[in-house]
């Protein structure tokens, strides 16, 4: 597992995802070195994993068959332990509280600690009504009893499905294929009002084994909830088209399950409830759950206090009343969890609210826990109390007071919700930045070597880096006036560009010492934990890219102090914070501060004894390759390459660093090419030495550790496409090595292990991956001696079950065809199978794409004799553009390769003009909306498509007999030269939907000068509108346009002129 990972998203996840999120992608490097691993869920709480647990997959599979596809969330739920709470802790007042808060902080408004921790509160809601204090009456629930039947043959359908479940559980498995048939037709049609009745009968039955009850409760609840929204609607449908009297029958036994003593009962009944809850909010088919919940938890603090003065109350009965609370807490937060921000009562959210707080301010640290978590579950459904000062004011100081908690429990949860608040109230938070400041200070400064305090200390740390990435992507937002993609908006925030409050760049001189001391915390003997130590690193990268050269200024001194200590936690966390703020400051200041004695002192610690320091230090080279590349040019060049050499055969978590530093500097290499411009370190004098070492890499006998055979070819890709003209001689040994090794893998012996069979198949892929990047750069000429050799391992794969491979060879089976031309015709036949399966499969868009692609390639090199297949192709072509369900960005692909079609085989197109004109008159008419910049750019491809489409349909039919083009073609010419109007107007019109435009222009008036050519002197209006004159003067006199667009504007003007 690599600690060090991709680049992070934007903000609109929950805080525990996020901390998921961040497991994965702190300390990043590149996308390629991602490795994944899993971490705690904080968001929800858990059942206990028990021995039972195979049920819960059983349920899921059984419902899967039933209902179409498989739903595989399961979740389990871990409650309360009883450790002791002392409410209303003060924290030390004299902690580091960072100075200039108050440029941010309004003087007014301004929240302490100790004025967050004064006073009670009435209740939410109470601004527009006389205070709603919790509802203390008693709840009755023995008269909501179930109504159920007492016939002898619902009995007997009861005892059956008890018998039924119990056989899914035998270990005969004739006897549990059996039953799992049987209750996967017990859910079907008219048979589910049955069964769900049935069910919940199950569960309420006393004398009903646990496991039992447990999975009749799963399937309930898999009945009616989906991950995916259009299987979740179909079965939220499906209950409520359920009989009335059903649906009170199961939603009534329900909260009596939740009075239940048993084990498990009570907490999956509440799962069960918020579900359905779900299910009919459409509908508000359960109007009064949350006012009976909150009774409940009035009913149960009642009881709570009267047992505190009661001193003869015994153990039972204080257990029960405190039980009931936590139970109704749970009950009520998993309810808020399905509500949406936009769809909720505000009475159900302000009765919630007062509970739930209410539950906060008592003396058992179970309910005091279940409150906290039932606050997280409902902080996106409190926009409104927010914008009331006294609502807002005492959910921050039930927060404030949770994160001071002894339970740590309480505290994590505490610092969870305030990042969630965080991320959604950003707007609000001014006034209680000093609070939390302080708070956070004191858990990080306060940490001890015990798990829990380190636990505390992520969260705590995690609430900075939510801020940072909310004011990273406000400032992105106010510089491109648009959201940044995978941001949400902030609730309240205005489009003022001064709503970024620059939190982080007031605080970072203060608590960016703290969290680097932080880094000192590794855990040796468990790399893969996420622990403070990393969650300061990635907070640390993320403060970096908005303090800028500052960060520098901050932590420089202190990691130089650190790189020469004698101690490896100092010399790793040196390297950690050194490594982590390389994102963000200019060149300019990086330049001055990389110098030669920082870059030897990196250098050196990687013959270090402790293989942690070492895998920073190659981490912090791999890093510098990526953001600072000239840093390891000029006289670092080969101090650079000599530790790249020793690192690649170092352990295979420091030599994966290391091929993430070549990876890099090829990257680098490749775009300096592409903008005709000298690399910063040139890789010509190390090519062939460093391509023949990754070979030995890939093949390890550790290789499959850390990634490491993997990175290794996709390193040895990199380099292929940096190569130079005088490296083609290693390319041809690097493809002769591919070959000779993808020949190996297709001479497994039989009867090898499914382990075996699974590393071949991945090996082949990655081969046919190196054979295409080596095809790509070699000359036509180098690429016929391999082709029958490559053709014959990409059919060998084809015919394979390796589907995980048969992208791979469909696209070099293109390249090869790219490149050998008419040559290809002898494989064409079979490889036609195959490329007209992939053709079909539009529900993977990039196995579509892939074959789209190919078939461009194909036709090209085929020239007219790909017409015996395009009867085929083009139906399959027409039907993917005329379908709703294909992606969008599988349709530019689509219209290019209609139009080389229709150059390559010429007049014989006429067979499929008419459709396919119609078609491409029907595209020029979808309008779609492009107020992002994805979207615009999809739009903008669309269109190119489309002219390049109408562009070879009108070249290739020039050879079709006059009649013929005009019955098929001359009818369209209004819809094409209308269609390069509306572009025109776009374009001249200037603007953001004009970014973007040259590709689409250069098309434009290439149909422009192609109807000029060839259509008829009616086209002759169309031609000299004055938006087509002023698009062909506007892109010819355009400074910022190649000269290939200007070339193009030219030509469209010169056939015009001549011809009209």
């Amino acid at each position: 597992m690599d600690r060090r990972s991709p680049g992070h998203g934007g903000r609109g996840r929950g805080i525990g995802i996020q901390l998921q999120r961040r497991a994965l992608q702190a300390f990043r490097m590149s996308a390629l070195f991602a490795l994944a691993f899993s971490s705690a869920t904080f968001l929800g709480h858990q059942w206990e994993p028990s021995r039972h647990d195979h049920i819960n997959h059983r349920a899921d599979r059984i419902l899967s068959a039933s209902l179409g596809s498989f739903h595989p969330r399961r979740q389990h739920n871990s409650l309360h332990s009883s450790s002791h709470y002392r409410s209303g802790m003060n924290p030390n007042t004299n902690a580091d509280v960072a100075p200039g808060f108050k440029r941010w902080t309004p003087a007014a408004g301004s929240k302490n600690w100790n004025a967050l921790r004064g006073g009670s509160y009435a209740g939410f809601g109470s601004q527009n009504s006389q205070g709603m204090a919790l509802q203390q009456q008693q709840l009755d629930l023995t008269s909501a009893a179930l109504s159920l039947t007492s016939s002898s043959s619902k009995a007997e359908h009861t005892q059956r499905l008890v018998e039924i479940l119990n056989n899914c559980m035998n270990p005969n498995h004739n006897i549990r294929t059996q039953a799992e048939g049987q209750l996967a037709a017990m859910v079907q049609g008219a048979n589910y009002p049955a069964f769900v009745s049935s069910l919940i009968q199950v569960m309420l039955k006393e004398d009903s084994p646990i496991p039992i009850k447990q999975q009749a409760g799963i399937y309930l609840k898999n009945t009616i909830s989906a991950k995916d929204e259009q299987r979740l609607r179909m079965l939220q449908d499906r209950w409520i088209g359920v009989p009335e009297q059903t649906r009170s029958e199961v939603k009534q036994g329900l909260l009596e399950m939740l009075r239940s003593e048993q084990p498990r009962v009570p907490q999956l009944a509440a799962q069960v409830i918020a579900k359905l809850f779900a299910a009919e909010m459409s509908i508000q088919g359960w109007p009064d759950l949350v006012s009976s919940l909150t009774q409940l938890v009035g009913q149960a603090r009642q009881l709570q206090q009267q047992q505190i003065g009661d001193s003869k109350t015994d153990g039972p009965k204080k257990d029960k009343s405190t039980r009931l609370g936590i139970v109704a807490l749970t009950t009520l937060g998993y309810v808020c969890e399905e509500m949406e921000e936009d769809t909720a009562l505000q009475d159900d959210v302000n009765q919630a609210l007062t509970a739930i707080i209410a539950s906060m301010q008592g003396p058992d640290p179970d309910t005091i826990y279940s409150a906290v978590n039932a606050l997280r579950n409902a902080i996106h459904l409190t926009g409104r109390n927010f914008e009331v000062p006294s609502e807002r004011d005492m959910i921050m100081k039930m927060l404030c007071e949770a994160a001071t908690s002894t339970e740590h429990r309480v505290k994590i949860i505490g610092y969870e919700s305030l990042a969630l608040i965080a991320e959604r109230f950003y707007g609000k938070l001014a006034p209680y930045m000093e609070a939390i400041y302080t708070l956070t200070v004191q858990s990080l400064q306060r940490q001890t070597s015990e798990p829990e305090d380190d636990e505390v200390a992520v969260v705590a740390i995690e609430f900075w880096s939510v801020l940072a990435e909310v004011e990273d992507d406000l400032l992105y937002e106010a510089q491109h006036k648009t959201h940044r993609p995978g941001a949400i908006t902030i609730s309240g925030a205005t489009d003022s560009s001064e709503k970024c409050m620059n939190y982080i760049k007031a605080v970072a001189p203060h608590l960016a010492p703290v969290l680097f001391n932080c880094l000192t915390r590794q855990d040796e003997f468990d790399d893969d934990a996420w622990n403070s130590a990393k969650a300061s690193a990635a907070s640390l990268e993320l403060m970096s890219r908005l303090v800028g050269d500052s960060m520098l200024e901050y932590l420089l001194p202190r990691i130089q102090q650190f790189l020469t200590s004698n101690n490896w936690r100092e010399q790793e966390a040196g390297l950690m914070a050194l490594g982590s703020i390389l994102d963000g400051p200019s060149n300019q200041a990086l330049e001055q501060s990389i110098t030669p004695q920082l870059l030897s002192l990196v250098f050196n610690m990687l013959s270090y004894e402790h293989v942690l320091v070492r895998d920073s230090a190659a981490w912090i080279v791999s890093r510098l390759a990526q953001h600072f590349p000239q840093s390891l040019a000029g006289p670092h060049e080969d101090a650079t390459m000599q530790a790249i050499f020793k690192c690649l055969e170092d352990k295979p978590r420091v030599a994966v660093k290391a091929l993430g530093t070549v990876y890099h500097l090829a990257r680098h290499q490749i775009r300096s090419k592409r903008m005709n411009r000298q690399s910063a370190m040139g890789l010509d004098k190390y090519f062939g030495g460093l391509v023949r070492k990754l070979h030995v890499v890939s093949e390890r006998a550790d290789a499959k550790d850390e990634n490491l055979a993997t990175v290794a070819y996709d390193t040895i890709i990199q380099l292929i496409k940096a190569a130079s003209s005088d490296d083609m001689a290693v390319v041809e040994e690097t493809v002769r090595h591919a070959i000779a090794r993808a020949q190996q893998t297709t001479k497994l012996p039989a009867g090898v292990s499914l382990d075996i069979k699974d590393e071949n198949e991945i090996l082949q892929g990655q081969l046919v991956r190196i054979m295409e990047a080596c095809l790509a750069v070699l000359n036509p000429s180098a690429t016929v001696v391999y082709s029958k050799e490559i053709m014959s391992i990409l059919l060998f794969i084809l015919k394979s079950p390796n589907t995980a491979a048969h992208q791979e060879c469909i696209r070099t089976a293109g390249l090869v065809a790219q490149e050998i031309g008419t040559e290809f015709s002898q494989y064409m036949t079979l490889l036609w199978p195959f490329l007209l399966q992939s053709l079909h499969e539009t529900s993977s868009a990039s196995t579509y794409i892939t074959a789209v692609l190919a078939v461009s390639d194909v036709t090209r090199a085929l020239e007219g004799n790909i017409y015996n297949f395009c009867d085929e192709i083009v139906s399959a072509l027409l039907n993917a553009l005329s379908s709703p369900t294909v992606e969008s960005r599988a349709k530019p692909p689509t219209l290019s390769a209609i139009g080389d079609i229709a150059l390559a085989i010429s007049g014989r197109f006429i067979r499929y003009a008419s459709a396919v004109l119609t078609v491409l008159q029907q595209a020029t008419e979808f309008n779609m909306p492009v107020d992002e910049p994805e979207s615009r750019a999809l739009r903008n491809e669309l269109w190119e498509g489309i002219l390049t489409a109408y562009s070879g349909v009108l070249v290739g039919m020039r050879d079709a007999s006059p009649a013929a083009f005009a019955e098929t073609v001359n009818i369209h010419t209004g819809t094409m030269a209308g269609f390069v109007r509306k572009i025109s107007e776009v374009f001249i019109s200037g603007g953001d939907d004009a970014r973007g435009l040259e590709d689409v222009v250069r098309a434009a008036c290439g149909l422009l000068g192609d109807i000029a050519t060839g259509c008829g002197p009616e086209a002759r209006i169309q031609l000299q509108q004055p938006v087509i004159q002023m698009l062909l003067e506007v892109s010819t006199a355009t400074q910022e346009f190649s000269q290939s667009t200007k070339d193009t504007a030219n030509y469209a003007r010169q056939a015009i002129y001549s011809r009209f």
